[in-house]
This record gives structure tokens, C-alpha cells and sequence, in this order.
């Protein structure tokens, strides 16, 4: 831990940092992001070098001054056994092996390493099987249970092994097994075990007894062994150990070849000598600052943008769980559709049957689409006091590339209501039906279902103080006007020109139903001011929110977004957060001018009771085919042939 944490590192980090978050402030996009994670490395690598070399302290060549070199190992590629394939690796550890005959009479050695990644545990098995090509009786134990150590050459498994010698569950017979060379030689040696001994254990009685037994007929016992600064089983195995070879590569840190020099002296094995691996032994013992560096920059470049991204998707998982949610269930209408009778005439929102000789077309659709021919949304906007939905937008992207479109349904469309068994005006569907616990949005859609053939996938629902704020959040739409306008129960006031409107603005825009204009000096009704006209301006200004909420470059501005929007909205339970992501995302390669405006084909009449509403004339499927050529659009603008049901 001293070793990562160390003041250059520290240093490193938080420059990086400093830099990474520098970068965003001026270039917040997701090339920013990808740059500041590059040049915040980079800074990063830039510290640690200008730290390191400030702080160097001994030179590796004079920390290994006085300790023999036992021999160097050339760079052998990715061969596990080099000695079984370079005759000239063979040479090299049988040198090596003179080499320990000279300077030890110790037939028990450790073969350890500074630090991890330096090849002590392919060094030790080569030595083993260069010590047994040599003739000599020879025993390799595996104490190192790691996925790097020399259990991942073995095809027999790794227990029982070391570890179980050491707690007593196994004996040095069973445990040992020989290993066959490709001359036909062999010599025995002892796994790891599947789990670590305890340290203690391994300094114990049953393993210095069983190397006591090995090392009366063995000429050399080489046991591999983790960095003894990395594990604390190393200096407990030096108990029974006559001293260590040490393996290092030429840049290794002074620093760390020091401390685990004395380490390895005080657990009772000191270094007989040095092996250099992966060096031709003609490269100067020294570190390599700044190849080191350079692989410091990318690590920092990697968690730079690793933690980034962790960062922001948690912010965005926690907006998501700020979001209310309610079912989304239309089959659930249908089976009370069928069976349910007509509730008193006195229900407030049972407009009646048409007036009579007023017989309304089959507005049903012919085809229904496949459910996936379409991604969908509904969007509703509904007036809390009045228990009303005063805006209902279908947005729809059929699923082949093809242009999206979006439908507004008239407040005052004439629909039937399965949970009364009469007729309503589909605003009044917003209330749901309480008594079968089906929410407002799932009566809703269920008749969006029915007139337009379409499946709902998912509803978002706002109130006048939702929708409000989504406005503000998206810093304002702006709305064009050749005169100022007013509606005083709408509370609308404008002026002409373009004004920046704030959601309040809003509002009162796509709500004012009796608007009016100042033309001359002469306050007048606005020629065909309706519902019609306020279904306009619901779409006019919900397709500049979406202009406002495809704005975005990186994934902050998307979280940021999220935040200030996600306690405006209902949504169904079925959304996932995939699908909110990827629908945000999908928002920007939209061009929002590309979205058809389809109309309702509707006629307005009156009810037995009087009242004013509007009904369908023709079945949805024949608008698609008026502005598609079909009800399944094709992506290059024909027509595509719709099943039949």
C-alpha cells in the first residue's frame, strides 16, 4: 500500500484530477470528456516524472553493489517453459544454476521477486527443469496460490498441496506429484493447494519436517514464493529456507528492490544473488522513469474516465429513483371493458349518447400495427382541480428509420369509457377507474390504443406545475406572435414579436382557449381560436422542449438535465433507465423538423345532453397511409404492406 500511496503517486492523482475537471469546465462534450481524460493523464504522468526525479534517491546498480549477479534471462515472447524450446535459455539457467552452486551450500532456496509482474515464478520452474535436464535430484514447491503463479501450468490441479501439508490434511506423499519432461525426465513437485495456508502454519513443524525429508535425497528444493512485500507467507516460509535468489528486471525501483532485500535478510533468508529476466544483460540497471510514466498516464487516463462515468451514471440512477412511477396495464381495461354496465345517467363525466339522427362513422382502425413497428410516447398535461387532461400528444418513431410523427387528440374527442360503460369526453379518462385500481395514464392509453391502432409503450404525465417547470428547466420556448394576444382566464398576456416565454408563459399559451389579439387597437377574438388551435401550440411548444432536452453534448449535461426534471413527471413503471437513456440519447440524431404533425380526422357535434364535443370521421390507419403511403412506413418514404387481421 506505501508503494501506491506514495507522494509521487498522490501527486500524480491529484494533478490529473485537477486537470480532468479543468478541461470539462471549458470543453463539456463527449469528445471534451474523452480529451480531458487524455491530457488530465498526461498531466498526471508529467508530475509523477518531474516528482520522481526530484526524490530519486539510490541507483538500482548501487543497491544491488556487493550481490552477485547469478546470470541474466533474454526476452522469450509469451513461452511459459522456454527451456523445453531455446537452447540458448537452457544454456542461460544452467549457468545460473553454477552460478548458485558457487556462492550457496544451501540446498533449500526461495525464489522471489522486488514486486509482482517480474517472472520469479516462471524463472523458478525453468530452473527446476534445467536442474533436472542437469541431472540433479531436484524439487520444486509452488507456495504461491495466485493465478500467476506456477499452478496455472499445471494440468493436474493444485491440491492437495502446500497449504494442506501445512494444516496437517495431507501428507508430502499424497500431496506430491512428478512432472514428466519431454525427455522423458522428471522430478516431483508440490502445488499450492486450492486454499492459502495460514502464514503461521507455514512456519510450523509439518513443513519443515517435510522439506527435512525431501532436502535428505534431494540435491536442490526451489520453492516460489509471492514479493515478500506483497504476502505475508514469504518471510514465514524463510523459516525453513538457506537463503533467496531474487529475480528483478532492469528497471526495477531501487527502493523496492531494498526494502525486500532487507526484508527477505530479517525473515532468515537472505539474497544469495540476483537474476536479471527479460534482459540481455547489456542495458544499464536502472529504472525506467519514463516508460514508467508514460503506462502511469494511460492507468490515470483509464480511471480518469472509469470514474467519470461511474460518477455520472450514479447521478443518474439517483435522479431516476426521484421519478414517480404508476402501472401501465391496458389489457387490464379491456377485461372490464366487456362486461361492465352503464352507470347512473347522473355521472358527471357520461356526456350521453350522440343527439339523435347524428350516427358517427366506424372511426375503428382496420390494421392494427405490430407492436414492433413503433416506439411510443404519450405525453398528458392534466389540470389537477379539474381532474381533466388538457393536453394529449402522441409521440410516435416507427422502428425502420422512417420519419416520426406526432398526433394531438382533441380534450373533447367522444370515446367510451370502460369503467362507467357510457360515454366521455377522452380528457375526463385522466381520472382512471379507482374501483379497479386502474390508473388515470392506463385508461388514457388504452383508448389511444383503440383509436389509433397503435400500442402504448410508455405515458409521461405532468400538472400545470410539472409542466412549468420542465419549461424553466430547458431555459424557456420562445413563441412568435404578429400581435399581442391575451386571455385573462388563461392568464395570457404577450406581446408581439418573439418572446423567451417561462414555463408560467407556457402555460397559458397552449391552455387559452378564448385568445385574443390586439389588432388597430382593437382587442378581437383570433380567427379559428379552438381546441384545434390549442393543440397547435401544444405541439409548437412540446417540439421545442424536445429541441431543449436533445441539447445536450456530454453525459454531465445529460445527468444535469435529468436532476432538474426528474420530480416533474409520472411515468410508467415499465420505463427502465436504459430506455430513458436511450431515448434521450436517440434524441439527437433526430431532426425535430422532420416530425410529422398528423391530425384527428374529427367533426364537431353535440350530445344528448347537450353537450359540445367532437367525433371521429375516419379510422386513424387511413391518416398513415394519407402521410406514409401505408400504415407501416417504409424508410425510404414507400410503402410498406400492413398485415391483415
Amino acid at each position: 500500500m506505501r508503494r501506491v500511496f506514495n507522494l509521487s503517486n498522490l501527486l500524480a492523482l491529484a494533478v490529473s484530477l485537477v486537470v480532468f475537471a479543468a478541461v470539462l469546465i471549458v470543453w463539456d462534450t463527449n469528445l471534451g470528456v474523452a480529451v480531458a481524460g487524455v491530457v488530465g493523464g498526461a498531466a498526471g504522468a508529467v508530475a509523477w516524472f518531474v516528482s520522481s526525479r526530484s526524490r530519486q534517491g539510490p541507483s538500482l546498480a548501487g543497491t544491488l553493489e556487493g550481490m552477485p549477479c547469478l546470470g541474466s534471462i533474454p526476452p522469450i515472447g509469451s513461452a511459459p517453459a522456454p527451456t523445453l524450446v531455446e537452447d540458448e535459455t537452457t544454456d542461460r539457467f544452467t549457468g545460473i544454476l553454477r552460478e548458485i552452486e558457487g556462492h550457496t551450500t544451501g540446498r533449500v532456496l526461495l525464489v522471489s521477486s522486488p514486486s509482482p509482474g517480474m517472472g520469479a515464478s516462471s524463472v523458478t520452474l525453468n530452473l527446476a527443469i534445467a536442474a533436472s535436464k542437469a541431472g540433479r535430484r531436484v524439487m520444486l514447491v509452488d507456495a504461491d496460490p495466485s493465478a500467476h503463479g506456477i499452478g496455472r501450468f499445471l494440468s493436474s490441479g493444485t491440491s492437495p498441496g502446500l497449504s494442506d501439508v501445512a494444516r496437517g490434511t495431507a501428507t508430502l506423499t499424497t500431496a506430491t506429484r512428478m512432472w514428466t519432461l519431454d525427455d522423458g525426465s522428471s522430478f516431483p513437485m508440490l502445488p499450492a493447494g486450492d486454499q492459502p495456508a495460514d502464514p503461521s502454519d507455514l512456519a510450523g513443524i509439518l513443513v519443515a519436517d517435510a522439506l527435512d525429508v525431501v532436502s535428505e535425497h534431494a540435491d536442490l528444493i526451489v520453492i516460489d514464493v509471492p514479493p515478500v512485500m506483497w504476502s505475508s507467507a514469504t518471510p514465514e516460509l524463510g523459516a525453513h529456507a538457506d537463503g533467496t535468489i531474487l529475480v528483478l528486471t532492469d528497471g526495477a525501483d531501487p527502493a523496492t528492490v531494498e526494502t525486500a532485500v532487507d526484508q527477505l535478510a530479517a525473515a532468515g533468508a537472505p539474497v544469495v544473488g540476483y537474476v536479471r529476466n527479460r534482459s540481455n544483460a547489456t542495458a544499464p540497471l536502472a529504472p525506467r522513469p519514463a516508460k514508467r510514466a508514460a503506462v502511469l498516464g494511460a492507468v490515470l487516463a483509464g480511471l480518469l474516465l472509469v470514474g467519470y462515468t461511474t460518477y455520472t451514471g450514479a447521478q443518474l440512477i439517483n435522479s431516476w429513483r426521484q421519478v414517480e412511477t404508476q402501472a401501465l396495464d391496458t389489457g387490464a381495461v379491456g377485461a372490464i371493458g366487456s362486461s361492465r354496465a352503464p352507470t347512473s345517467q347522473d355521472d358527471p363525466d357520461d356526456v350521453g349518447t350522440l343527439e339523435e339522427g347524428d350516427e358517427a362513422p366506424d372511426s375503428t382502425p382496420s390494421v392494427t400495427a405490430p407492436t414492433e413497428a413503433y416506439e411510443t410516447l404519450l405525453v398528458i398535461g392534466s389540470d389537477e382541480i379539474a381532474g381533466a387532461a388538457d393536453v394529449i400528444v402522441y409521440l410516435v418513431r416507427p422502428t425502420n428509420g422512417s420519419d416520426p410523427f406526432m398526433v394531438s387528440l382533441p380534450r373533447d374527442l367522444y370515446v367510451e369509457n370502460p369503467c362507467t360503460g357510457g360515454n366521455s369526453r377522452i380528457n375526463s379518462l385522466i381520472k382512471g377507474c379507482p374501483a379497479d385500481d386502474i390508473n388515470g395514464p392506463t385508461l388514457l392509453s388504452s383508448q389511444v390504443e383503440k383509436i389509433t391502432g397503435i400500442e402504448v409503450d410508455h405515458f409521461a404525465w405532468f400538472d400545470f406545475n410539472g409542466f412549468e417547470n420542465v419549461v424553466d428547466a430547458v431555459g424557456g420556448v420562445e413563441i412568435c406572435l404578429e400581435y399581442p394576444v391575451r386571455d385573462a382566464k388563461a392568464e395570457l398576456d404577450l406581446p408581439a414579436g418573439c418572446t423567451e416565454a417561462t414555463g408560467a408563459q407556457a402555460l397559458s399559451w397552449v391552455r387559452s382557449r378564448k385568445t385574443q389579439q390586439l389588432v388597430n387597437g382593437v382587442w378581437r377574438s383570433v380567427p379559428g381560436a379552438s381546441d384545434f388551435q390549442r393543440n397547435e401550440h401544444q405541439q409548437d411548444v412540446i417540439i421545442q422542449l424536445f429541441s431543449q432536452l436533445k441539447a445536450f453534448d456530454s453525459p454531465n449535461q445529460l445527468t444535469t438535465k435529468a436532476a432538474s426534471l426528474a420530480d416533474n413527471f409520472v411515468l410508467d413503471d415499465g420505463f427502465s433507465i436504459s430506455e430513458a437513456v436511450n431515448l434521450a440519447w436517440g434524441l439527437r440524431s433526430i431532426d425535430i423538423e422532420s416530425i410529422k404533425r398528423l391530425e384527428l380526422p374529427v367533426r364537431l357535434t353535440r350530445s344528448t345532453k347537450g353537450q359540445s364535443i367532437v367525433v371521429l370521421t375516419a379510422p386513424f390507419d387511413e391518416v398513415l397511409r394519407d402521410a406514409y403511403g401505408s400504415l407501416l412506413p417504409s424508410e425510404d418514404g414507400g410503402s410498406t404492406a400492413a398485415p391483415s387481421q
